[in-house]
C-alpha cells in the first residue's frame, strides 16, 4: 500500500466507526455486570464495578491533608488605621540674657557692619523686649 492512500483510508474510517458503535444495541446496565462477571476468569484480580471505581474515586480525591499542629504566623501586618503619634511638645523660648550678659540677638545687632543698621536693630530689639 502506498503513502497517497493512508488519508483516503482515514477519512474512510472517520466516517465508518461512528456508525459501527451506533449499531451495536446498549445492553440494560444489569446485564452488563453479569455478562462481565460471567465472561471474567476466575484467576487474577477482580475488576471494579463502576459504583466501586466512583467510592474509591471520592476517597482519593480527598485525603486529610491538615498538617499535624496548627500553623503559627510568622510575620504580623497591621492592616488599620495608624495610632496618631503624640504631638512634639512646642519648645519654650528661650529667656532674655540676664542683665550684664549680651544674648544672641544683640549679638546679631552688634555684628552689623553699618551705624545706622545697628542703631535700628538695637532699637527694634528694644521694642520686642519692652513689658507690656
Amino acid at each position: 500500500m502506498k503513502i497517497c492512500h493512508l488519508p483516503l483510508l482515514a477519512a474512510l474510517l472517520s466516517a465508518v466507526l461512528p456508525f459501527a458503535t451506533l449499531a451495536q444495541a446498549p445492553a440494560p446496565p444489569g446485564a452488563a455486570s453479569a455478562a462481565a462477571t460471567a465472561s471474567m476468569p476466575s484467576s487474577g484480580p477482580r475488576l471494579l464495578t463502576p459504583a466501586e471505581k466512583r467510592d474509591n474515586a471520592d476517597v482519593a480525591a480527598a485525603p486529610d491533608l491538615r498538617p499535624d499542629r496548627s500553623v503559627v504566623p510568622q510575620i504580623s501586618i497591621p492592616l488599620g488605621r495608624k495610632p496618631a503619634e503624640p504631638r512634639p511638645k512646642p519648645l519654650a523660648r528661650k529667656p532674655a540674657a540676664a542683665p550684664g550678659q549680651i544674648g544672641d540677638a544683640a549679638a546679631r545687632c552688634e555684628a552689623l557692619s553699618g551705624d545706622l543698621e545697628r542703631a535700628a536693630c538695637r532699637k527694634k530689639l528694644a521694642r520686642s523686649r519692652a513689658p507690656e
